[in-house]
């Protein structure tokens, strides 16, 4: 399980670099409501939100939230991208005069989502995190920490570094298969990780692996839902029990956070089992 889920990560990295550009977060807005901010994942853009965002536009003033280098080519020029992300979007959220929005985040964007959340108690009502951790690593890598985990992102950056664009599509193609069984929905994630700034992806990736906020997140004082997959990893041992407890063991010092399993889902839970994930979230927001 640890090297598939390496190597899936890896896969992320595969792109071209091109223009810079000065804005870190674009945002579109739809409907009308009560604000709820959508922070897509690593190498995606706010596209992966697009059934999400259909399905609550007409309850909810949707904040679609778009990061340099993801999804796109334009560049980043700073020593903490995670940390300028997490940022902006808070400032985007005071400058907007949003009162405790509701914020939903997939993988990276969870991550991101609950940062702001102990970082800044009060600014946000309810966290959705589809499958974002406060530190993913030791989830693959037991015993992994910030600390220790150099040696891996510099391997991960070598392996960018050195990639074939000839083989880029194929190993995109092959990978994102492992994260999302859904077949159709596939193919523009692909493209999404294709047309990313692989340098912006890399320093990205190399901070999940630096950031660990497992001891920050006892200051959230909102409610959160976590949404975990487990279902593409069982041929390496995992199961939904030790998924579960991996899960709970995160999100337990969070004081109103519960931790719900999707049964058959890959990494984009939203798109392999959409039902449950409506049901999940609905009930949730209905609270």
């Amino acid at each position: 399980m640890i090297k598939q889920l390496f190597f899936i990560l890896v896969s992320f990295f595969i792109g071209f670099n091109a223009s810079a550009g000065n804005a870190i977060i674009q945002t579109e807005k739809r409907g009308q409501g009560e604000a709820m901010i959508l922070i897509h994942g690593m190498a995606c853009s706010s596209e992966v939100w697009e059934d999400v965002a259909a399905y609550y536009e007409n309850r909810y003033e949707i904040h679609l939230v778009n990061i340099a280098g993801f999804g796109n080519k334009q560049s980043l020029e700073t020593p903490h991208v995670l940390k300028a992300i997490r940022d902006e979007i808070v400032g985007y959220i005071q400058s907007e005069g949003l009162e405790k929005p509701v914020m939903m985040g997939h993988s990276m964007g969870g991550f991101i989502s609950l940062w702001i959340a102990a970082e800044y108690p009060g600014l946000l009502g309810k966290i959705i995190s589809v499958d974002g951790l406060p530190y993913f690593p030791v989830m693959a890598m037991p015993g992994i920490t910030a600390e220790t985990a150099g040696p891996i992102v510099e391997m991960m950056q070598n392996n960018m570094n050195n990639s074939n664009p000839e083989t880029a599509r194929a190993s995109q193609e092959m990978m994102i298969a492992t994260m999302i069984a859904t077949e159709e929905k596939r193919p523009k994630v692909v493209e999404m990780g294709m047309n990313s700034n692989s340098a912006v992806i890399a320093q990205a990736m190399g901070e999940m692996f630096t950031t660990d906020i497992r001891e920050d997140v006892q200051a959230i004082d909102a409610p959160v839902l976590a949404l975990g997959s487990w279902y593409a990893y069982r041929a390496y041992g995992t199961t939904l029990e030790s998924a579960r407890k991996g899960y709970e063991a995160q999100f337990n010092p969070i004081p109103n956070a519960r931790v719900a399993m999707a049964d058959k889902a890959y990494h984009f839970i939203f798109y392999d089992e959409p039902e449950w994930f409506f049901t999940m979230v609905d009930n949730f927001l209905a609270e």
